[in-house]
């Protein structure tokens, strides 16, 4: 850990990456200054992630590291797997299993059970109006996943989905991410 902390503080005093606060004294890293203008990618890479963008990005890094059974897709690989989906589509996370199965990635940012129903039936429905993926979830090889703080929450928004008769048109699992918790709170 000591090598590791040393290598980070010469990389971003060389500005080849930057430091941000995840949850004290827990940090992540971005892009430097430096490593953008070497690289030539957007500025952007190297600002912090924003109030909706952390939390979502943490706890899909989470999920798809739990049991190493899956990756996240890059945008690029989301393009390169899914050519078909429409480009408002394929700004949100997905991640692929060993098996090929496609899931998309909800996280629960702190709304009501009935919010994040509702906003993962409307997900669910814009995805499977894609010929593409309404025959993936025909053959099981496609799920939403809901990325939620606690088992009490994931229970409410199971209940809130079958009410939404979000649960009869693709799969939805709920996993729980208890860290999540400490994003949502410093957000507020």
């Amino acid at each position: 850990m000591n090598a590791v902390a040393k290598v980070t503080a010469r990389l971003c005093s060389a500005q080849i990456l930057n430091r941000y606060v995840l949850v004290p004294p827990e940090n992540y890293f971005r892009l430097g200054g430096k490593a953008i203008s070497t690289l030539g990618v957007s500025s952007r890479l190297g600002e912090s992630l924003g109030p909706q963008a952390l939390p979502t990005d943490f706890a899909t890094l989470i999920y798809a590291t739990s049991g190493n059974t899956r990756r996240r897709l890059t945008g690029e690989e989301v393009n390169q797997y899914m050519p078909w989906l429409p480009g408002d589509l394929s700004h949100s996370p997905y991640c692929v299993d060993k098996n090929g199965q496609l899931e998309l990635i909800r996280v629960d940012l702190g709304g009501s059970p009935q919010h994040v129903a509702r906003k993962t039936t409307q997900a669910s429905l814009d995805r499977l109006d894609v010929p593409q993926i309404s025959e993936l979830a025909a053959a099981t090889r496609f799920q939403v996943v809901v990325l939620t703080t606690s088992e009490e929450k994931a229970k409410a928004i199971s209940k809130a989905l079958v009410a939404c008769g979000c649960t009869d048109a693709v799969r939805v699992h709920i996993a729980v991410i208890p860290r999540l918790s400490f994003l949502l709170l410093r957000a507020n």
